[in-house]
């Protein structure tokens, strides 16, 4: 390895999202795996210094795995109060839990066009997600930003 590191990566958390969720799709493939659509219809987001509201036609695409977990890659558009838009990607694994809520994992990507949100952008996140038992309309979302 390296002779020096450049230590454990301190993280500050840099939004809060609840996303609302249309009803799900989910069937077996022709080659036996389960997949599922989440459309994301709206919802609200909030960082340091900025809100933003979430634009219907989004959608979390999913694969369903044997033991209930869902491997997940979302795609949906933020807008910010001041109208620049936000193409987020945002990808991992949800788990179940005991209680029949799913706790995740992520790793988020945020596209801004060059301005005064340019460092959206520049950053690297790491995303934790929530979806409450009995709640499918919701899933909450915390990114956390590693700067460097």
């Amino acid at each position: 390895g390296a002779r020096t590191s450049p230590g454990q990566p301190r993280v500050r958390r840099a939004c809060v999202i609840r996303a609302d969720l249309g009803s799900a799709l989910e069937f077996v493939t022709s080659s036996g795996r389960v997949r599922a659509m989440f459309p994301i219809a709206g919802g609200m987001a909030h960082g340091r210094g900025w809100s933003a509201r979430i634009l219907p036609g989004g959608a979390d695409f999913a694969i369903r795995l044997s033991d209930g977990t869902y491997e997940i890659e979302a795609r949906y558009c933020l807008e910010l109060e001041d109208g620049t838009p936000v193409m987020v990607t945002n990808a991992g694994r949800m788990m179940p839990q005991p209680d029949g809520s799913y706790q995740g994992r992520t790793r988020a990507i945020l596209e801004v066009p060059d301005g005064p949100h340019r460092a959206l952008g520049d950053a690297v996140y790491f995303g934790t997600a929530f979806a409450e038992a009995g709640d499918e309309s919701h899933v909450y979302i915390e990114l956390w930003e590693a700067p460097v």
